[in-house]
């Protein structure tokens, strides 16, 4: 279907309210719904920003397109993840992710007003983002049991007015990731349609038991059509420092860093010391990992019992469970009842769901998973 969305607060907005006002009124909240680490930022990450701010030369503005050093490691990063030669030039520094989403956007719809396909469940900024891009948001349906949409499922979808394809991997909500004969399919179904795939691979090296591979891998050739999307925010547990990235053929690119000089201009060349410390020092992402995959672990055993089909999850830090009543009622009685801070699925475009996020304290995601059980087993 073709939504013409307004540009509106998340329907988490009211729950967020009701969470405030119970810590204010002194209730115990564990807030399942955060989308980012409870770890602080690494050390030497840190270190690097304290160094950069003393110097003058980052208390003045910069390039556009972000510090040469930080786009040289970026392409680096991307000359092995695409399996192709990426250089300085096809890249961008934004701030965080999701401008360089936006970005990507403005660049290939071009005040065009063409369509671009989002499978749902989406990440619940995509619609906006497209319609403030000037472009139409059109939804498309997942037809597999475990919500990956198929190159048919876009091909149903798709229109002469389409312009591009949004999609995540690993996926934000559902945790799920792709598979290379997966994304083979729509790289190719991409290409034959001249349509632009703008690949979210924010979780990319947040994967258990599978790697989360580029549609570049799988399917070379959609190099030219490709954009990826990154940042330090998941990886190196970085979010409020807002250093993204998008990765491109170089004329999408030099648009996006034009829109940006318009816009933003440049990052904050102290966030892009932090960053390039992260992408270019030790590797801090995989214990951040291994922690990761026992807390996912701990929480499907918990809720096992009390769902008809339990939730899995190769990607990510997040569980998307299916429930058997109305998803916002659910989530409003886990809060006032729990003090439980869940997301509803209607915010990602599709009912009948929760999301639980398990990037919190442990004792805390215990609590928070055991509660959710028991009130769904007695509900059900």
């Amino acid at each position: 279907m073709t939504i013409s969305a307004p540009i509106a607060l998340s329907p988490t907005a009211a729950l967020r309210e009701k969470a405030n006002e119970l810590r204010s009124a002194g209730r115990p909240v564990i807030d399942l719904s955060a989308g980012e680490l409870d770890f602080p930022t690494p050390d030497h990450v840190v270190a690097a920003a304290v160094k950069a701010a003393a110097n003058p030369d980052n208390h003045r503005y910069g390039p556009a397109s972000g510090l040469p050093r930080l786009r040289d490691a970026i392409a680096a990063q991307a000359t092995d993840r695409l399996g192709t030669p990426i250089g300085r030039a096809q890249v961008a520094i934004t701030n965080g992710a999701k401008q360089a989403l936006f970005n990507a956007l403005l660049a290939v719809l071009d005040r065009s007003g063409g369509e671009v396909l989002i499978p749902t469940p989406y990440w619940v900024s995509f619609p906006s983002m497209v319609t403030l891009a000037g472009g139409t948001p059109r939804l498309v349906p997942p037809s597999t049991a475990d919500l990956r949409v198929t190159a048919g499922d876009l091909e149903h979808a798709a229109s002469d007015a389409t312009v591009a394809l949004i999609l995540v991997s690993p996926h934000n909500p559902t945790g799920h990731v792709y598979e290379r004969s997966d994304l083979e399919a729509i790289a190719r179904w991409a290409a034959r349609r001249n349509v632009w795939l703008i690949m979210d691979e924010t979780y990319a090296r947040l994967t258990y038991g599978i790697d989360a591979i580029s549609p570049a891998i799988a399917f070379p050739p959609i190099v030219d059509r490709l954009i990826s999307v990154g940042s330090v925010s998941k990886a190196y547990a970085m979010t409020g420092w807002r250093v993204g990235w998008l990765v491109g053929p170089q004329p999408i690119v030099d648009r996006a860093v034009a829109i940006q000089s318009h816009t933003t201009s440049n990052v904050n060349q102290i966030a892009q010391h932090a960053a390039l410390a992260a992408v270019t020092g030790p590797d801090v992402t995989e214990r951040f990992r291994q922690r990761l995959e026992l807390r996912r672990d701990r929480a499907i055993a918990a809720l096992s019992g009390a769902l008809a089909a339990p939730p899995t999850a190769t990607g990510a830090f997040y569980l998307y469970i299916q429930l058997h009543g109305d998803d916002v009622t659910i989530a409003a009685e886990l809060l006032e009842l729990g003090g439980i801070v869940t997301v509803p699925g209607r915010s990602f475009g599709q009912p009948g769901y929760l999301r639980i996020s398990y990037a919190i304290d442990d004792a805390l995601l215990d609590q928070g998973v055991a509660f959710i059980a028991d009130h769904l087993g007695r509900t059900a």
